[in-house]
């Protein structure tokens, strides 16, 4: 398949997160590093504090007022909130795009969205509910807690009748969504597609297995920093709405950046070990996908978890590609703003990395920065800094060695 034969835009975004709850606060709060991640009440309160679950934790909680209009096989009962906060998403980018539900151009829309957890909560209630109350769960189970409930969900809502799925690669859900949704628009098989992920804070039992790992961070998450001691957990979503070059320049629309890349691939190697030589392997992909060469890209939004390990290996990888480029080349994270949003991160972070081309500024990796020797990068710190670049990388790299980046432009170039 000819690649570039047909080029993939993005025309409308969609932000729910920790840091800003649509595309305008979310800038604001991530380029003036303003963290929105603080200590939080859990959401259950039935099981109480345990030794595994503290009665308050650290975490980058979303505040999100109810959406009204929903019909009625979309109420409160039938989501958890990873399927509200896509719905929130997918309502802000569909606006944006200017295509409204039940129109030609809505009905043909492809929805791909990526969760590492799903509907967790559903079922933690419902092993509440079993057993330590002995009642059956409740029969809306399975609807709210299974992996495609907020892609379905999106469906329904907005009349989208294009070819729909879920994907869950933990914290490179929402990158692969967005590469396979790139991939189907190349094919012919979709000429629009919603994609990008959502994810909901763990329940009862999921925070306590993050616990026992031994990654959390007890004070923050401070990317790349010497200080760095580890990952704190997000929720949220972000959705873009992609089409055909050839389709959005035909209906008119405003063509905010181009996906012009996508690498992936797998580490093979160690369920948490980072591999810098497999990661910068997946960068090489994408730029070879998007036809650049590595002095072309400006800006890197890194994975960045705040994990010694990570940070260290990712660090290297950027520099195996780069080489002394490296040194020139902006990267931050706004893990340390939003959290760590999980199966959602990859569509946050691409969304952030094509705010910063756009307004010709490299976001800040977090209000401050301990230089670590170890991680020797052209670290964005403190605030925003002028960027003139119009080409970028995101990165995402999971647990389980399965890696995705996105090679992102500014605005197609003919």
């Amino acid at each position: 398949m000819d690649m570039n034969a047909r080029r993939v835009v993005v025309t409308g975004m969609g932000v729910v997160s920790a840091a800003g709850n649509d595309l305008s606060s979310f800038w604001d709060q991530l380029s003036a590093a303003r963290s929105g991640i603080r200590t939080v009440s859990h959401s259950d309160d039935n099981w109480g504090a345990t030794p595994q679950r503290p009665e308050r934790l650290l975490a980058g909680k979303v505040e999100l007022a109810p959406l009204d209009g929903l019909p009625e096989m979309l109420a409160e009962p039938y989501l958890d909130d990873f399927s509200r906060f896509a719905l929130h998403a997918a309502g802000q980018a569909l606006a944006q795009a200017g295509i409204a539900a039940g129109t030609p151009h809505a009905r043909g829309i492809g929805v791909i969205l990526g969760t590492a957890i799903g509907g967790d909560e559903a079922y933690n209630q419902a092993a509440y509910r079993a057993y330590v109350k002995r009642r059956p769960p409740a029969p809306q189970t399975i609807l709210r807690a299974m992996y495609n409930a907020a892609a379905s969900s999106v469906t329904m809502a907005y009349g989208l009748h294009g070819p729909s799925m879920a994907i869950s690669s933990a914290c490179a859900s929402a990158s692969h969504a967005i590469g396979q949704a790139c991939l189907m628009i190349r094919s012919g098989l979709a000429e629009r597609m919603l994609a990008g992920g959502s994810e909901q804070l763990p329940s009862y039992v999921h925070y306590g297995a993050w616990r026992q790992m031994r990654v959390l961070s007890p004070d923050g998450c401070r990317p790349f920093c010497a200080s760095r001691n580890g990952i704190v957990l997000g929720e949220g979503a972000g959705l873009l709405l992609l089409e055909s070059l050839q389709a959005a320049r035909a209906r008119g629309a405003a063509i905010l950046g181009e996906i012009c890349g996508f690498g992936l691939n797998a580490a093979a190697s160690d369920w948490l070990r980072p591999d810098a030589a497999s990661m910068a392997d997946c960068m090489r992909l994408a730029l070879d996908q998007a036809g650049w060469h590595a002095g072309q890209v400006g800006f890197i939004n890194a994975h960045g978890t705040g994990t010694v390990l990570n940070d260290h290996a990712e660090a290297l990888a950027i520099r195996q590609v780069f080489g002394d480029h490296a040194a020139h080349v902006p990267v931050s994270s706004s893990k340390g703003m939003h959290g760590h949003a999980l199966g959602a991160s990859g569509a946050l972070e691409c969304i952030a990395a094509l705010l910063s081309l756009a307004h010709g500024q490299a976001l800040p990796n977090g209000a401050q920065h301990q230089p670590d020797p170890e991680c020797a990068l052209d670290i964005v710190s403190g605030a925003c800094r002028p960027l003139a670049a119009r080409r970028a990388l995101s990165n995402s790299f999971a647990f389980g060695g399965l890696h995705a980046v996105l090679a992102l432009a500014l605005q197609p170039t003919d």
